[in-house]
């Protein structure tokens, strides 16, 4: 069983059946694995459903939270090399914390965002 940390465009394509990388983030996430996100994947992820409205953002958060097997908090270490990943790429810095979380848990990078996959050595295009 792998470690696996998913990037926000492949939480995103799980739960949204409208979404066009949903067949192939399903049948990737098929397998058994450990699969994690960052907190910053979760707080974008959220963002939708909050616009909603409240009760759409705890109830998303609450199929998430179920869902997978760790929420990784943002902590010195994982600040630390996002700073330095986003000073050597041209990443956004919530990817490169995504990145940065991957990274620290020795885990792999999952993305449907071509450029996050190509900064992250051994990342996985979904």
């Amino acid at each position: 069983m792998a470690s696996v940390v998913l990037d926000t465009s492949v939480l995103i394509a799980l739960f949204r059946i409208d979404d066009p990388h949903h067949e192939s983030a399903v049948k990737a996430t098929s397998a058994r694995n450990e699969y994690s996100i960052s907190a910053i994947t979760l707080s974008e992820a959220l963002i939708s459903p909050f616009r909603i409205n409240s009760q759409s953002g705890q109830k998303y958060h609450q199929l998430v939270s179920k869902t997978l097997h760790q929420i990784i908090s943002v902590d010195e270490e994982i600040a630390l090399l996002g700073a330095q990943i986003r000073a050597e790429n041209k990443l956004s810095l919530p990817d490169a914390l995504i990145s940065a979380t991957a990274y620290t848990q020795k885990a792999q990078l999952w993305s449907c965002d071509r450029d996050l996959v190509k900064s992250h050595r051994g990342a996985v295009l979904i």
